[in-house]
């Protein structure tokens, strides 16, 4: 099994070359699902998927020796497989049918990170060779690897899993659960938000602990595997003139995460030298402008190889096509031309 996962700033073209690099990988015979976390959902348009497809298997022609799938992330969908696996049987309806439930699932901040690590989980099991992840802008990126472990500490903490484990015994009876302190906290609380919304949240907390502890054993696993370079590679995308800043701010955050990168792919890379002839006019300006511009992406990419020094990492110029990414087609001469495989 191998994960491949591609971060960078916005517009750098992170999806098409996810999208490319699965292609690849199904091209030569392994089953590949490609994973997006941005919420814009320019994989639907790169791999032709459906508008309301939340996962499909993508149609070659000609087809491949193995499966390409792409699949975007959905928050609600992949929590609730969580639930229905992981839950206890007796608890699983009551959590799926709880008033707080929906309102975690729909808009609790972070859930959109903390449920990436559990959808790449839920893929590895489900026996994908390959799974390639287009992550969203920077920040959220380095979300994805982060918060995962946070609340994979937040529920190791003693007073959390007491109360998790306790609080329908402490309900009934709270007088001699509660310390005089703990008691004018938990007051306050419940004449803020009301007694019913208290309830609910607690009663939620009791049922949804062991799903939550369970999640956080799965994160741990998930987090080790990203770690491990035999298993996972971290490849950074950025633009000729973004290229060293890009590069030395990735490196320096996944550096400190523990995280491997293994390569830095440059895009939309003008390739194609102008030529020793000039024309006249308009013309001949146009083509010393594009020259110019060539000659400093050239400039750019020695900068970045001198910078990365011997640090091992993979240099991927990939060239920029003459028309916009969109469909199998671009997809397979982004993959042939920068060899992403």
């Amino acid at each position: 099994m191998k994960i491949v996962v591609y971060l960078g700033t916005g517009g750098v073209g992170k999806t098409s070359l996810a999208a490319a690099t699965a292609l690849a990988q199904a091209r030569q015979g392994r089953r590949c699902l490609v994973l997006t976390t941005d919420p814009a959902h320019r994989l639907r348009t790169a791999l032709g998927l459906g508008a309301d497809a939340l996962e499909q298997r993508v149609t070659l022609d000609p087809p491949a020796p193995a499966e390409l799938w792409g699949a975007m992330l959905d928050v609600r969908s992949t929590l609730d497989d969580a639930v229905r696996m992981y839950g206890k049987p007796a608890g699983i309806d009551k959590v799926l049918a709880h008033p707080i439930y929906a309102t975690i699932a729909s808009s609790l901040a972070g859930m959109s990170e903390l449920m990436a690590v559990e959808r790449i989980d839920q893929l590895i099991r489900r026996g994908f060779d390959n799974i390639v992840v287009d992550t969203a802008l920077s920040r959220h990126a380095l979300e994805f690897l982060d918060k995962p472990m946070f609340f994979a500490g937040l529920s190791d903490l003693n007073w959390v899993k007491l109360i998790g484990r306790t609080y329908r015994f402490a309900a009934a009876t709270p007088f001699g659960f509660f310390s005089r302190g703990s008691f004018e906290l938990y007051s306050r609380v419940e004449a803020l938000l009301g007694a019913r919304l208290v309830t609910q949240v607690l009663e939620f907390y009791s049922l949804f602990v062991s799903i939550a502890e369970g999640y956080s054993e799965r994160a741990r696993q998930t987090v080790a595997l990203l770690k491990n370079p035999d298993v996972t590679e971290f490849r950074i995308v950025s633009t000729p003139q973004k290229a060293v800043s890009d590069t030395s701010y990735f490196l320096a955050q996944l550096g400190a995460r523990g995280f491997p990168v293994d390569a830095v792919c440059v895009n939309r890379v003008w390739t194609e030298a102008a030529g020793p002839e000039r024309a006249s006019g308009l013309e001949g300006e146009l083509l010393d402008w594009y020259e110019a511009v060539r000659e400093s992406q050239e400039r750019e990419i020695r900068l970045l190889k001198n910078t990365l020094g011997g640090a091992g990492k993979k240099i991927i110029p990939v060239p920029e096509l003459e028309v916009d990414v969109g469909g199998i087609e671009s997809l397979e001469r982004i993959a042939a031309s920068a060899r992403l495989d």
